[in-house]
């Protein structure tokens, strides 16, 4: 079997062997090999040190090797012999050389952009790559690839160390595809300094292929080249501030391996790739060629499969890998219109019949369908695939088409053309004007279907006189634009806007611009007031106007017209020339005739003379008369209109008859208008309303129904040009222009006053209020407003009487005693009364004056003298009055001034009123005297002598000795300073003086507060001489700088004392520099409860050892506290065994010099010399050749170094197991490092995780946080501290054991004791029973009587009874009540035996509850240690949190802060921080401090715990007072 290799150079064949194929079975391919191998020559690198020259280079300094800085020449390839220090690209080939020394690859120093590239002279299939480092990993590189030999490039993978920063935009979140291109960080990382790998694999065994041999992992495996690109070197820092050279000949790439793995394309027919030409065929390198099989070959070994379509196959790679290694045949030239790979599919134009066989020549049938409507060109589905949609024959029509061949055009599309890719073009018609929307266009034209109001193609468009395009019935509305304001009825489509004349606004043109006005129809008018006519026949009338009735009349009034008189009308402001209507308003009294002379007018055609002549009636009951013709008028012209009032039929005139003349009125003639001719309906419409309106007898008063038709007929919307004294606003009346006119004004632009007001301005006019009785009429002068007064009467309005004299209407002369001419005119008070008189008749002298000035009396008014005269500068009174019955002038004084003539000064004031000019001036005491005591202040100095309200000073301007505050305000307060604390020279009599004006008192050193009372800050000792002194407290054991103000304790930290916390506190020991630790001496062993304060070691007791006393001590043996004395042989042993001990150390401390320096101690080189000597003396013995005596010499010296060699023996093997005991030491010491190093690990892992749970300690996990907080400082409250209820139970416990150990056994001794005591006593008593009977003759006294006198066996006369005295029932009689026997004395002594025993007896019932308190106390301190020990792991676990996650956040605001920080990067890390969350969620979390709040409501119990404490060490101590007593 025969290869044919392709080569891009060259063209070969190999014979290859004769034996089985590994292919002959099936397919095949070769195994994966490093590509690289036999390759070097195409591997390059765009840096490599020394390639110019020898180039220095260093190695970071915690690297274990001695040297630290190298040389690097590759200007020759490497060579293990002569060329060491050159590292070129290819050395990555092989890891070592043929020494087996390590290679590598190295660029040149501080270059941070270098690409290793990998140029392949086929495409191969890459799988993975691995990069062994020398250095440091690269901090951020980048791994390429391309297929189409170096002309483009696609990336691999990105890796770096910070890839939101190095490669922003590159996803970091793993990888979810098989082809996503992300980047890594996990080979970044500056650890490890070397041998730091990065391995990448193509198809990561993270990710599931489902396929791999589908066409885009094969595509994902081919390459042609292969680029590696570093592009940034990690480094200690140092660089970023320093870039010298010799900062970066440290920071290089070295690379001492790299690996290509891949394999050669050989289409499932070889199982492995040729060698490359001059690479051993046992290397595992990889073919330079593709291989193939002939194509024939397929055809010779396997059947063609083509459903008899087709007698020919080729072999496809492609297919045989798509088909999973099954078959790779494709069938060629098929027939009857089939295709495919086995011919199993129809031709395009072509669709399988379901009801035939794939193998029938006619199972492919033409399609059906339109090549215009469907897609390319009119093929169908050619197969039916329900999960694909697909249905056999089936047509696919154009987006825009429909129909089973794609004949027509779906709804609202037109015009099929198979030019169109959508086939129909929309028919955009526009969804508001259409009929129909099912069908809105044609399908040949596209018209569209508009509703009524719309038109165009796409009836988009509103017809003319219509807008707003909409979903209505009609589809637009009507413009509806204004007849008089709108030039046309049409309007913009989009909004309505009509065309508005000038001034009208609004969408219908219907409104009047701000500030403008629409004539109405009878706009241009006439007053008569204003006509010239033939006084005194013709006269204005004025009509005021009554709210409450309606106006008739226009302008001020009418022209009253005599009858015979005329008016004579003058106007030249004719608008428009056209005919005009002339219309007069009038109110009749008599006459009814008129004749009115009109010019004539050429323009108009006017036939008449220049003068035409015309009579018409004016009835009584109407208040206007039209002419019976109309008149032209064109302008630019003056006419004049004369008309003449006169009774019909008579001949002459009558003086009484009048008739009131309101106006003439031009009215112009509408039908000649456009809009108003014609017989359309709008201008019947018009006309109609029109000759509705001219009917109404309003017409003449009240706007028009169509209020803009002025403007039409004068094109006028003129400007409103309101007065702005006589108007409210510069608004006015839309239609008319009538103005708001202020009060009692009138005309249309409010710039008159009416009538019966005077005074135009500001404020309106004033009405004239002409005095009905005084005056002739009630109008005024409209300037001056000055009426018409009737004799007699004077005054403005008419309403005064003349001067000297009062009471309009009913004026009387002033009545004035002679001192003045005038009076008020309406109460008639005299005024400008003379000679020193006031009053309202001038009947009273004035203020300063004295006498009696009324008519008649005689006198006079006379200055007073107080005590000059009045208008002098020594006159001091008010006023002054004669005293009838002492005949002296007494004065009322002013204020300040006193005295019969006001010549002295008031209390509270001072001066020298005596004396011409002199006057009395307040004291200047600033409010703080009695201004009513003379005393208050010195009246000619004014010098303040009775300060109130604790104040002093001249002028009681300041606060008294001893007192502060403001003294101007009354608030003078008594200092408030303690003696103790305040300067002894600011304190007098108990009373201490403060600052004036604060209050603050002086304080002694060191002592603060407003009224010294307290230690400042840091200080104590309050109230001696000197002040207070420095607390001194310790920094590093106190709870702070303070301490108690009056003893000096500083508050410590558990375990210290003394007052400056320098010591340990009591029953502690330790240096108080470093910690204090609590002695607990066992109370049962130790002397006392203090232990040694350096050592820590109580004293103990005898029988007692231990640091805490609570051993038993050598020589005694037991379980402590019975600790029972060891017999005395003990101390015998007990030496002997101390020397041993002390053997040992001396050999323990022999061997460790030996393991430190190799000699024995005491040996030194002295045994060595000997030897060194010795064997000098045996070579000089065999220089000299003296056999015997060398064997001998020989001999012993053999002995000797046996026996050396034993000894040293000896030594060698105890020093080898000390190294073997250190090496296994060694041993264990690594094993902890590498526990270390995976904890440290597992933290770094516990760092990342905690950062993912930045979002929720940063928003609500900091409020459970502050709780928690919280409630651990409540639970160490709780638990810790001198002060805790926990300490203090503590404490009680301890105090009670000690007690309860202490009573228990003294009880249990003198119990034992007193039990002994009272067995003695029983076996006394027995004995003394036994006994009585032989005593009692001998002893008289053992019954406390005489038994000589007996009576049948009774003792009459002894009551005490005796030997052989008996009861009545026969019992022996001895002893008794007031007996003295010893009977008597031994029953006494047994009762109080039992007494005590019943005590006793107690009282162990007593101890036996005391041990169960004990053992109860021991429970609360078990179960409080161990809420102590939760809170102090919560407390750690929190704290520990709490820093990582503060570095975490110093991280962030780093990163931040950091130059450079992009967007994208800050964005990212943004996104980072809000996708954090916590690990348990927030309900777990509220159910954990639920638990820590139960937690620390349980220990409240602590409290009844103590209290039930007390009560059972109350009950201890009277069980305790019982034992006493019982003893």
């Amino acid at each position: 079997l025969r290869t044919l290799c392709f080569d891009s150079l060259t063209v070969c064949g190999q014979e290859l062997p004769s034996g089985p194929h590994g292919c002959t079975e099936g397919s095949c391919y070769p195994a994966t090999g490093n590509l690289l191998i036999g390759r070097a020559v195409n591997l390059s690198a765009t840096s490599t040190c020394g390639l110019a020259g020898p180039e220095h280079y260093c190695i970071v300094s915690h690297l274990q090797e001695s040297d630290k800085c190298f040389e690097c020449n590759s200007q020759h390839r490497y060579n293990p012999h002569h060329h060491r220090n050159s590292h070129r690209i290819e050395n990555v080939i092989y890891l070592t050389d043929t020494n087996g020394d390590n290679t590598w690859w190295q660029s040149v120093n501080g270059q941070e952009n270098v690409s290793i590239r990998l140029d392949l002279e086929a495409e191969f299939h890459f799988t993975h790559l691995i990069m062994k480092f020398k250095t440091f990993r690269p901090a951020a590189m980048m791994i390429e690839r391309s297929a189409d030999f170096g002309r483009t490039w696609r990336p691999y993978r990105y890796f770096a160390s910070n890839c939101t920063r190095n490669f922003p935009g590159i996803p970091s979140n793993g990888l979810h595809h098989i082809n996503d291109i992300i980047c890594e960080e996990r080979y970044s990382d500056i650890e490890p300094s070397t041998n730091g790998e990065v391995i990448y694999k193509v198809l990561d065994p993270a990710i599931h292929v489902k396929d791999p041999y589908s066409l885009n992992i094969q595509e994902l495996l081919r390459i042609t080249n292969l680029r590696m690109n570093f592009t940034k070197l990690n480094t200690l820092g140092d660089d970023l501030l320093d870039r010298r050279f010799d900062v970066l000949q440290k920071y290089y790439y070295a690379i001492y391996e790299l690996v290509v793995r891949g394999s050669c394309f050989c289409y499932g027919h070889a199982s492995e790739c040729v060698p490359v030409p001059g690479v051993d065929t046992r290397e595992n390198g990889m073919v330079s060629s593709w291989t193939v099989w002939p194509k024939q070959y397929y055809s010779d070994n396997n059947q063609c499969n083509c459903n008899g379509h087709s007698t020919q196959c080729h072999f496809d790679m492609a297919v045989y890998l798509a088909t999973g290694n099954v078959s790779g045949g494709v069938c060629d030239d098929c027939q009857h219109n089939t295709m495919g790979r086995n011919c199993e599919t129809c031709k395009p134009f072509y669709y399988k019949d379901q009801i035939r066989d794939i193998k029938d020549p006619r199972v492919c049938v033409a399609c059906d369908c339109d090549p215009v409507g469907s897609l390319e060109g009119g093929v169908c589905d050619s197969h039916t695939d329900p999960e694909m949609g697909m249905i056999a024959g089936q047509c696919r029509c154009k987006a825009n088409v429909k129909g089973m061949r794609c004949d027509d055009c779906k709804e609202g599309y037109y015009g099929l053309s198979q030019n169109d890719l959508l086939g129909c073009q929309p028919c955009n018609c526009d969804p508001r004007g259409i009929i129909m929307t099912d069908a809105p266009c044609d399908q040949i034209s596209g018209d569209c279907s508009c509703k009524r109001y719309v038109t165009g193609r796409y009836c988009n468009q509103c017809l003319p006189e219509y807008w707003g395009l909409s979903n209505d019935l009609g589809g637009c509305r009507p413009c509806d634009c204004d007849f008089g304001g709108a030039f046309h009825n049409r309007c913009m489509m989009e909004n309505g806007q009509c065309d508005c004349r000038r001034h009208l606004i609004g969408r219908q043109c219907s409104e009047v611009q701000p500030g403008y006005f629409c004539a109405p129809l009878d706009y241009y008018k006439y007053e008569a007031e204003d006509a010239t006519g033939h006084s005194p026949d013709v006269r204005p009338v004025h009509r005021k106007h009554t709210p409450s009735h309606m106006v008739t009349w226009t302008g001020p009034g009418f022209a009253r017209v005599k009858d015979g008189a005329g008016l004579v009308f003058t106007f030249d402001n004719i608008p428009y020339a056209m005919q005009y209507d002339i219309m007069i308003r009038y109110e009749p009294e008599v006459c009814d005739i008129t004749s009115v002379q009109l010019p004539s007018s050429l323009r108009c055609g006017n036939l008449l003379p220049t003068e035409q002549l015309y009579t018409v009636t004016l009835p009584h009951h109407s208040r206007y008369i039209q002419m019976p013709r109309p008149f032209c008028f064109e302008p630019s012209n003056r006419y004049v209109v004369a008309i003449r009032f006169q009774r019909h039929g008579v001949s002459h005139r009558h003086l009484t008859a009048f008739i009131l003349i309101d106006s003439l009125v031009l009215i112009p003639k509408y039908t000649e208008l456009p809009g108003f001719q014609g017989n359309n309906p709008e201008a019947e419409h018009r006309r109609e309303e029109m000759v509705h309106y001219m009917c109404l007898d309003s017409f003449m008063i009240t706007p028009m129904p169509m209020m803009l038709i002025g403007c039409f007929f004068f094109s006028l919307c003129a400007a409103c040009q309101c007065d702005p004294q006589g108007s409210l606003s510069g608004e006015c009346d839309k239609v008319g222009g009538q103005c708001r006119c202020k009060a009692n004004v009138m005309g249309r632009r409010c710039d008159q006053c009416a009538p019966g007001t005077y005074g135009f301005g500001v404020s309106g006019c004033t009405v004239c209020n002409c005095h009905s009785e005084g005056s002739l009429s009630h109008q005024c002068d409209p300037v001056t407003g000055q009426c018409q007064c009737r004799q007699g009467a004077t005054g403005r309005a008419c309403s005064d009487c003349q001067p000297g004299q009062w009471g309009f209407p009913s004026c009387r002369p002033c009545q004035c005693n002679g001192h003045a001419d005038l009076c008020d005119p309406h109460t008639g008070e005299c005024t400008a009364c003379r000679e020193y008189t006031a009053g309202h008749f001038c009947e009273r002298c004035v203020d300063s004056f004295f006498g009696n000035p009324v008519l008649g009396s005689g006198e006079h008014c006379r200055p007073c003298p107080c005590p000059g005269n009045p208008g002098s500068d020594h006159f001091n009174g008010v006023s002054c009055q004669a005293d009838q019955n002492s005949n002296q002038i007494i004065c009322s004084c002013k204020q300040g001034y006193s005295g019969p003539r006001c010549d002295q000064c008031a209390p509270g004031y001072h001066g020298n009123p005596g004396l011409p000019g002199g006057q009395c001036l307040p004291c200047e005491c600033n409010g703080n005297i009695d201004t009513q005591d003379p005393g208050s202040c010195d009246p000619r100095t004014g010098k303040c002598l009775k300060c109130l309200y604790h104040t002093d000073g001249p002028s009681c301007s300041h606060c008294q000795h001893g007192y502060y505050g403001n003294a101007l305000s009354h608030d003078c307060r008594r200092c408030t300073c303690v003696t103790a604390g305040t300067l002894p020279s600011a304190c007098s009599d108990g009373q201490c003086h403060c600052d004036q004006q604060t209050g603050a008192c002086p304080c002694r050193e060191n002592v603060a507060g407003h009224n010294c009372d307290e230690c400042a800050s840091n200080h104590w000792n309050y109230g001696q001489d000197r002040g207070c002194e420095p607390c001194h407290c310790n920094p590093q054991h106190a709870l702070g700088a303070h301490c108690n103000m009056f003893t000096g304790q500083c508050h410590c930290h558990p375990g210290f004392g003394g007052k400056q916390c320098t010591e340990c506190e009591q029953f502690h020991w330790g240096d108080p520099q470093v910690q204090c630790q609590e002695c607990n001496c066992h109370p049962l062993g130790a002397e006392m409860a203090q232990c040694n304060r350096t050592t820590g070691e109580c004293e103990c007791r005898e029988g007692a050892a231990g640091k805490r006393c609570d051993e038993c001590a050598r020589g005694f043996s037991g379980d402590f506290p019975k600790c029972i004395q060891c017999h005395p042989c003990f101390q015998l042993w007990d030496d002997a065994l101390c020397q041993i001990k002390r053997d040992l150390e001396h050999i323990q401390y022999t061997l460790q010099k030996i393991q430190e320096n190799g000699i024995t101690p005491g040996v030194g080189d002295t045994r060595i010399k000997e030897l060194e000597k010795k064997l000098k003396q045996v070579q000089d013995l065999i220089s000299l050749e003296d056999g015997d005596r060398i064997h001998q010499l020989i001999g012993q010296s053999i002995d000797d170094i046996r026996a050396e060699i034993a000894l040293t023996d000896g030594r060698l093997m105890g020093v080898a197991r000390e190294l073997n005991i250190t090496a296994e030491e060694e041993g264990v010491l690594r094993g902890t490092l590498n526990d270390l190093e995976k904890e440290l690990r597992e933290f770094n892992a516990t760092v990342a995780d905690k950062q993912r749970l930045l979002e929720d300690y940063l928003t609500s996990g900091f409020k459970y946080y502050q709780e928690s907080l919280k409630t651990e400082k409540k639970a160490n409250m709780s638990v810790s501290g001198p002060d805790s209820p926990v300490e203090q139970s503590k404490e009680t416990r301890a105090l009670t054991e000690d007690r309860l150990a202490s009573s228990k056994n003294k009880s249990l001794r003198d119990q034992a004791a007193q039990n002994k005591s009272l067995s003695e006593l029983q076996q006394k008593a027995h004995d003394l029973d036994k006994k009585t009977h032989h005593l009692s003759l001998k002893v008289d006294g053992v019954c406390g009587g005489h038994s000589n006198d007996i009576v049948n066996g009774s003792c009459p006369d002894s009551q005490c009874g005796g030997a052989g005295c008996r009861d009545d029932e026969g019992f022996h009689v001895c002893g008794g009540d007031g007996c003295n026997g010893t009977v008597s004395a031994s029953v006494e002594a047994l009762d109080k035996a039992r007494k005590v025993t019943d005590s006793l007896n107690s009282i162990l019932i007593s101890c036996v509850q005391l041990q169960d308190i004990v053992f109860l106390m021991r429970d609360v301190k078990n179960q409080t240690m161990n809420m102590l020990e939760k809170a102090q792991m919560k407390k750690e676990h929190f704290e520990n949190n709490n820093n990582k996650l503060k570095d975490f956040i110093k991280k962030i605001k780093d990163f931040l802060r950091e130059e450079g920080a992009d967007p994208e990067s800050i964005e990212k890390v943004a996104l980072q921080v809000l996708a954090i969350t916590l690990p348990v969620n927030k309900t777990i979390l509220d159910k954990m401090i639920m638990q820590i709040k139960d937690s620390l409501s349980n220990l409240t119990n602590i409290e009844a715990v103590i209290n039930q404490t007390s009560q059972h060490i109350s009950k201890a101590k009277e069980l305790l007072e019982q034992a006493k007593d019982a003893k």
